[in-house]
């Protein structure tokens, strides 16, 4: 059994993954969302701690604070003792001179350039920085409990150096750039998007995410933090897959940005199922392009139907229910070639043994 929790993490990416059987379940915890996700994010390790299991992985795919302020503020508010039973290993591809840019306060939750405590540091101080695996690149596979399997398809070297070269201070003010859908492409068909190209996204942060396939027994899927797609196509060379290689969901990168997806990579992972986390602040939703390349690779594909897993109802919230079209209702919604779900805590069945939630 596989059960994905989208957490609710504002505009960020915040997900709670557990599998194993009804008698013990192991976790990976991907990311952490924004700051406001501190208390979430230190309650689940709390019930994970409670239930005697452990967290096989805090993955933290890459240094903005949309994906991972929360995990940060989170863990600087958990006992150590805890933090020890439970967390087996930290997968953050940021050496301590980046950490110790990231800054915390214990009090208030809040950041700041001449106060707080390094990222490091609170590391140290709960005894658990000795498990961080600061060096994840493309082709390594990670061994879990109960022959789960993590294969990394990103970051490469290249994008890992240049990282550390050249990264972009973590506390940047948000700009909506990317993954901000046009307001000109709202009002247009997605029949008439399908073949608009998609963009190159030139963050070094972006570059150097981390991005990887989960497997355990039947369930195989893909999360793709904000990572570039043509790094992925090099990345799943890297573990040997050469051919299109199914898998049951994807975890869309960068919240559906235009400059994060295309048709290659959705060739070669093909599936219906796609994991969308953002509320839309901000216009953080999923460019519309995106979902029609989504929809043109359906049928493409001769398949009937994509599934898009949303934490938020941004469609309705943030356009007042007029992100789609007419025309796109016509074609595509009521016809149910485009569905979407908005998840909740009652879970929603993927296939036998895939749930997913959303909190």
């Amino acid at each position: 059994m596989v059960k994905i929790h989208m957490m609710k993490a504002y505009e960020g990416d915040f997900i709670w993954l557990s599998y194993g059987d009804m008698k013990k379940e192991h976790h990976l915890l991907i990311d952490g969302g924004v700051k406001e996700c501190r208390e979430r994010y230190a309650d689940v390790i709390r019930v994970i701690f409670a239930k005697g299991e452990s967290i096989e992985a805090i993955i933290l795919t890459h240094i903005d604070c949309d994906h991972i302020a929360g995990a940060c503020e989170g863990i600087a508010k958990v006992d150590a003792e805890v933090l020890q039973r439970t967390v087996k290993k930290i997968i953050f591809n940021a050496p301590e001179k980046i950490h110790n840019e990231i800054l915390v306060s214990k009090n208030s939750g809040e950041y700041g350039v001449k106060e707080g405590i390094g990222f490091w540091e609170i590391l140290k101080e709960k005894g658990i920085h000795n498990r961080i695996i600061e060096r994840t690149i493309a082709g390594e596979i990670i061994n879990l409990a109960n022959e789960a399997l993590l294969k990394v398809i990103s970051p490469g070297e290249k994008q890992l150096e240049k990282l550390l070269d050249k990264w972009e201070a973590y506390e940047k003010k948000y700009k909506p750039v990317g993954h901000a859908p046009d307001l000109k492409q709202v009002k247009q068909n997605l029949e008439d998007l399908t073949r608009v190209q998609t963009g190159t996204d030139s963050s070094v942060n972006n570059a150097s995410s981390i991005a990887f396939l989960f497997e355990y027994q039947d369930i195989k899927g893909a999360f793709l933090g904000d990572a570039k797609p043509s790094v992925c196509m090099e990345g799943l060379k890297k573990i040997a897959i050469k051919d299109a290689y199914p898998v049951d969901f994807i975890k869309l990168s960068h919240h559906g940005s235009i400059s994060n997806t295309n048709l290659k990579l959705l060739k070669k992972l093909p599936t219906v199922n796609y994991l969308l986390s953002t509320n839309g602040h901000e216009k953080k939703v999923p460019s519309k392009v995106v979902i029609a390349k989504l929809i043109r690779n359906c049928q493409e594909e001769n398949k009937p139907e994509i599934m898009l897993y949303c934490n938020y109802d941004w469609w309705e919230s943030q356009y007042h229910n007029k992100y789609f079209t007419q025309n796109d209702r016509q074609l595509y919604i009521d016809t149910g070639v485009l569905k979407i779900s908005l998840l909740d805590g009652e879970g929603t069945s993927v296939k036998d043994g895939l749930i997913l939630y959303g909190k």
